[in-house]
């Protein structure tokens, strides 16, 4: 077996968000979001408050969406640049 299929499958080797760090910027942004969520959520009632947290999943939904089909598109682009290398190796041997 291949030591990349490997790691996946002993969870040596994952591609979910939680196994990076975030970068300085990134983390400022995610604790402003949070921040700026909870201050509004302060000043609205149990119905708005219902709304908001809807709001908020439904935006979030939909980036990881958006975000899946931007991976997919590059990953299959790579496999195509990979697979032109290949049948173009012989030019430069």
């Amino acid at each position: 077996m291949g030591k990349i299929l490997e790691a996946f499958l002993t969870d040596q080797l994952r591609v979910d968000s939680g196994t990076e760090g975030r970068s300085p910027e990134h983390q400022q942004l995610c604790d402003k979001g949070s921040e700026l969520q909870e201050k509004l959520a302060e000043k609205l009632n149990d119905e708005e408050k219902n709304i908001l947290t809807e709001l908020v999943d439904t935006l979030f939904e939909e980036s990881c969406y958006d975000e899946q089909r931007k991976f997919e598109r590059g990953f299959r682009l790579g496999v195509l640049i990979t697979a032109e290398i290949f049948t173009e190796r012989d030019t430069f041997l």
